[in-house]
């Protein structure tokens, strides 16, 4: 048995460490069995004696007391399985199958768990294990195989050179408390006028797409066109840190806004919508975003420019992507092609296989909704267009991208300077990647999937390189809808989620998506500094069908 600590909080979370291992390792043979489930419930229930034990120093504790924290632990048990069976709905990469992404998910977090306990530790959580591999009468050489993977990465990890990690000296970063603006207006017409749903009928569709196509070829002329002004600037650049305040281009996929001291910025920052159109509109008009695009036009002395970005991942999930998200952000980025950042998500990739456009990451549910009426020229279009999209976004010291950094090899072999963020492979991983709890990630469990970890001490090296003091992606599920995920004195990652909500029309019934409390954040900027604030997103105000043409349908429309 593992001795916990004297620290009521610190030994709870060793219990739930124990807990998460036990059943990821459960989960090894893909079979989460009735013995194996038995065997965890009652190793919890022995942990907790023991812990009430060592609280009361050998004194018996009352049985209702027992009774509480047993059952406190049990619905832990049953959150880290509906955790872990979360991960078999996730999108994952072409030629990678969801139990091969699974297992790499166990395989990191078990490898996260142990890395937090000294060797003795780590010595009583591996018996508890064996134990556990033997409940059912027959130890599975997979779950073999797989507990000693894990020891061997944990004896092997690698530290980063300290060296590399040289912090950005200037600036600072606040975060605020999450709010929940009201929107000043119910409705914009802007966007009312664009809420139309694609037919399924193939003659009206090809009309309708006409119009979408359009919109498209101008999103990508702008888009040559700003790479066409930008192009080379970051060649033999150190960092973002190199340019002249004021300076703004993109330079292949990667745009670089220098902003002025002496100025304010406000921006709006949208992480994954998945088709999601009413926590689109919702936050638009919750933080006044065409007033303030328009009062900054008429009278940019006195009204700070407004900036909106978005992380990518538009598609598939809900029930208007292309429809909705997608053909928003194109429309806002040729109205605005100064003030809008559309990035790229990994869900904004299709391929051409055989003449034919299919979509890898799956499932795509967005080429599904017009697979059966859309010409492949149609499909063409989109695959040209997210090809065209792109990557990241450098702002001051902030760094916007949708996944995270790129694998510790790819970065180690193709890095030169900041012009190496257009490599198309660093470019790739950079939408896939997801932070770990660990400090370093070892490259086998990061060559183990396509989604791959990486490490706080890694991240610190990466930022270093960029030179850049935050971070803020997407990509990931976020339940809460925005988290910090490393919150360091120096560098910090910011998490955001913006597609969810447990009541939205927008999302099919049985979407998981639905767990997750959509959130956005606002940043204002000056000298340095940056504030930025989280908010919750009021969605329902536009499932509404007076505020959403979307929905007519309840109107019987």
């Amino acid at each position: 048995m593992i001795k916990f600590s004297s620290d009521p909080y610190i030994a709870e979370s060793q219990m739930r460490a124990i807990i998460q291992h036990l059943v990821a390792f459960a989960y090894i043979d893909a079979d989460f069995d009735p013995a194996e489930r038995k065997f965890i419930e009652q190793h919890i229930a022995l942990l907790v004696q023991q812990r009430a034990q060592e609280v009361t120093g050998g004194q018996s504790v009352a049985p209702d007391v027992i009774a509480r924290w047993t059952q406190h632990f049990r619905e832990v048990l049953q959150e880290i399985d509906h955790r872990i069976q979360g991960y078999f709905q996730e999108a994952v990469a072409h030629g990678e199958t969801t139990e091969q992404y699974v297992l790499a998910r166990l395989k990191l977090g078990c490898f996260e768990l142990l890395t937090r306990f000294d060797e003795e530790g780590q010595r009583a959580i591996l018996a508890a294990v064996e134990q556990l591999m033997q409940a059912d009468g027959v130890v599975h050489p997979n779950e073999r195989a797989f507990r000693d993977e894990i020891v061997r990465l944990i004896a092997e990890t690698e530290e980063v050179d300290e060296a590399e990690i040289v912090p950005v000296s200037d600036g600072d970063v606040i975060i605020a408390e999450a709010q929940r603006p009201r929107a000043p207006l119910d409705n914009h017409p802007f966007l009312s006028r664009h809420e139309w749903d694609f037919s399924r009928d193939p003659s009206i569709f090809e009309q309708q797409a006409q119009g979408d196509m359009e919109l498209v070829s101008e999103v990508m002329e702008t888009l040559c066109r700003q790479r066409a002004a930008g192009q080379g600037k970051l060649t033999g650049a150190p960092g973002a840190e190199a340019y002249e305040a004021g300076a703004q281009f993109l330079d292949g996929h990667v745009y670089v806004v220098a902003p002025r001291p002496e100025l304010n910025y406000e921006l709006l920052v949208l992480g994954d919508l998945h088709g999601c159109y009413s926590c689109l509109k919702a936050a638009l008009l919750q933080v006044d975003f065409f007033s303030k695009a328009q009062a900054h036009a008429d009278d940019p002395a006195k009204n700070p420019p407004i900036y909106l970005v978005f992380l990518g991942d538009y598609i598939d999930r809900g029930r208007f992507s292309l429809s909705g998200t997608l053909r928003t952000v194109m429309q806002l980025f040729v109205k605005l092609p100064e003030r809008v950042f559309p990035l790229r998500g990994n869900h904004e990739y299709y391929v051409e296989l055989d003449g034919k456009v299919l979509a890898p990451v799956r499932p795509c549910e967005a080429m599904d909704s017009i697979s059966a009426v859309a010409k492949n020229e149609v499909l063409a279009t989109y695959m040209n267009l997210f090809e065209a999209l792109p990557n990241i976004l450098i702002f001051g010291d902030l760094f916007f991208v949708h996944g995270g950094i790129p694998r510790a090899d790819t970065l180690q072999q193709r890095w030169e300077n900041i012009a190496s963020l257009n490599d198309p492979e660093l470019r790739f991983q950079m939408m896939w990647s997801d932070p770990s709890e660990a400090d370093m990630v070892p490259l086998d469990l990061q060559l183990a999937s396509a989604r791959f970890p990486f490490g706080r001490r890694q991240f610190q090296q990466f930022m270093a390189r960029v030179g850049c003091r935050v971070m803020v992606r997407g990509h990931e599920l976020i339940a809460e809808g925005f988290r910090p995920s490393y919150d360091d004195s120096e560098v910090k990652l910011l998490s955001v989620f913006s597609a969810g909500g447990a009541d939205n029309d927008d999302l099919p019934l049985d979407s998981h998506y639905r767990e997750v409390r959509p959130m956005a954040l606002t940043i204002r900027y000056q000298a340095g500094v940056s504030t930025i604030t989280p908010f919750e997103i009021d969605y329902r105000r536009y499932n509404d069908p007076r505020y959403n043409a979307f929905f007519k349908e309840k109107l019987g429309g």
